[in-house]
Protein backbone atom coordinates (compact mmCIF):
# COMPACT_ATOMS: atom_id res chain seq x y z
CA UNK A 1 0.00 0.00 0.00
CA UNK A 2 1.37 3.38 -0.99
CA UNK A 3 2.01 6.02 1.60
CA UNK A 4 -0.29 8.97 1.08
CA UNK A 5 0.82 12.57 0.73
CA UNK A 6 -1.07 13.28 3.96
CA UNK A 7 0.89 10.59 5.81
CA UNK A 8 4.20 11.88 4.45
CA UNK A 9 3.44 15.51 5.27
CA UNK A 10 2.07 14.47 8.66
CA UNK A 11 5.28 12.64 9.54
CA UNK A 12 7.38 15.63 8.50
CA UNK A 13 5.09 18.00 10.39
CA UNK A 14 5.46 15.97 13.60
CA UNK A 15 9.25 15.86 13.11
CA UNK A 16 9.35 19.62 12.56
CA UNK A 17 7.21 20.28 15.62
CA UNK A 18 9.41 18.04 17.78
CA UNK A 19 12.55 19.78 16.50
CA UNK A 20 11.18 23.25 17.27
CA UNK A 21 10.29 22.27 20.83
CA UNK A 22 13.65 20.51 21.22
CA UNK A 23 15.36 23.73 20.10
CA UNK A 24 13.45 25.65 22.79
CA UNK A 25 14.54 23.10 25.39
CA UNK A 26 18.17 23.39 24.26
CA UNK A 27 18.04 27.19 24.36
CA UNK A 28 16.51 27.06 27.85
CA UNK A 29 19.37 24.83 28.99
CA UNK A 30 21.89 27.19 27.44
CA UNK A 31 20.28 30.25 29.07
CA UNK A 32 20.25 28.52 32.45
CA UNK A 33 23.90 27.56 32.10
CA UNK A 34 25.14 31.04 31.20
CA UNK A 35 23.00 32.59 33.96
CA UNK A 36 24.37 30.12 36.52
CA UNK A 37 27.94 30.67 35.38
CA UNK A 38 27.52 34.46 35.50
CA UNK A 39 26.09 34.23 39.02
CA UNK A 40 28.93 31.97 40.14
CA UNK A 41 31.47 34.34 38.65
CA UNK A 42 29.80 37.32 40.30
CA UNK A 43 29.81 35.57 43.68
CA UNK A 44 33.46 34.54 43.41
CA UNK A 45 36.20 36.16 45.46
CA UNK A 46 37.71 37.70 42.33
CA UNK A 47 34.90 38.19 39.76
CA UNK A 48 35.89 38.61 36.14
CA UNK A 49 33.68 41.51 35.06
CA UNK A 50 34.45 41.03 31.36
CA UNK A 51 33.43 37.37 31.55
CA UNK A 52 30.26 38.27 33.46
CA UNK A 53 29.40 40.85 30.79
CA UNK A 54 29.94 38.29 28.00
CA UNK A 55 27.82 35.68 29.77
CA UNK A 56 24.98 38.19 30.17
CA UNK A 57 25.25 39.00 26.44
CA UNK A 58 24.96 35.30 25.61
CA UNK A 59 21.95 35.03 27.92
CA UNK A 60 20.29 37.96 26.18
CA UNK A 61 20.83 36.28 22.81
CA UNK A 62 19.28 33.07 24.14
CA UNK A 63 16.23 35.01 25.30
CA UNK A 64 16.01 36.72 21.90
CA UNK A 65 16.12 33.33 20.14
CA UNK A 66 13.36 32.04 22.41
CA UNK A 67 11.23 35.06 21.60
CA UNK A 68 11.74 34.59 17.85
CA UNK A 69 10.83 30.91 18.05
CA UNK A 70 7.81 31.46 20.29
CA UNK A 71 6.48 34.53 18.48
CA UNK A 72 7.35 33.82 14.85
CA UNK A 73 8.35 30.21 14.24
CA UNK A 74 5.68 28.60 16.41
CA UNK A 75 2.99 30.90 15.01
CA UNK A 76 3.87 29.80 11.48
CA UNK A 77 4.31 26.16 12.48
CA UNK A 78 0.93 26.01 14.20
CA UNK A 79 -0.74 26.80 10.90
CA UNK A 80 0.92 23.70 9.42
CA UNK A 81 -0.01 21.58 12.44
CA UNK A 82 -3.58 22.82 12.77
CA UNK A 83 -4.35 22.70 9.07
CA UNK A 84 -2.75 19.36 8.28
CA UNK A 85 -6.22 17.93 7.74
CA UNK A 86 -6.51 20.18 4.68
CA UNK A 87 -3.77 18.17 2.95
CA UNK A 88 -5.81 15.00 3.50
CA UNK A 89 -8.93 16.63 2.10
CA UNK A 90 -7.09 18.12 -0.88
CA UNK A 91 -5.51 14.76 -1.66
CA UNK A 92 -9.03 13.27 -1.72
CA UNK A 93 -10.20 16.03 -4.07
CA UNK A 94 -12.11 17.94 -1.42
CA UNK A 95 -11.59 21.56 -0.60
CA UNK A 96 -12.88 23.52 2.34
Amino acid sequence: MAVTVYEQVGAETRAMEAAVYAALDAIDGYAEAVARLAAEQQASADPNDMLIKRLHQFGAKAHAMTKIIEDDVITEMLFCVDRLFAVDLAEKGEFI
